[in-house]
């Protein structure tokens, strides 16, 4: 199924709103993390959607896999919030 950007974008925010949530619950505190943690972390992801994208069925992988895609997508926007970022030139 092919998305608009606009509901990408939704998505994504809807991540960080329960990433938020969720990361203030556990720790009583926001926690900022640099940017080589927030590298791992997503790298640990990223492993885990190939590890299902190798060992499950088509079909039932592929929607695994992009609810990795949207939280890793909502890590990385986490991690600019956290540090910064440029504009591309």
């Amino acid at each position: 199924m092919k998305l608009t950007r606009q509901h990408v974008y939704e998505l994504i925010d809807g991540e960080r709103e329960y990433q938020d949530k969720r990361w203030t619950i556990e720790t009583g505190a926001r926690v900022v993390h640099s940017p080589e943690e927030w590298l791992v972390y997503i790298e640990d992801y990223v492993n885990e959607a190939k590890h299902i994208m190798s060992r499950e069925a088509y079909g039932i992988c592929e929607p695994k896999a992009m609810s990795i895609m949207r939280k890793i997508a909502a890590m990385a926007v986490c991690a600019m919030e956290q540090n910064g970022s440029t504009p591309r030139e």
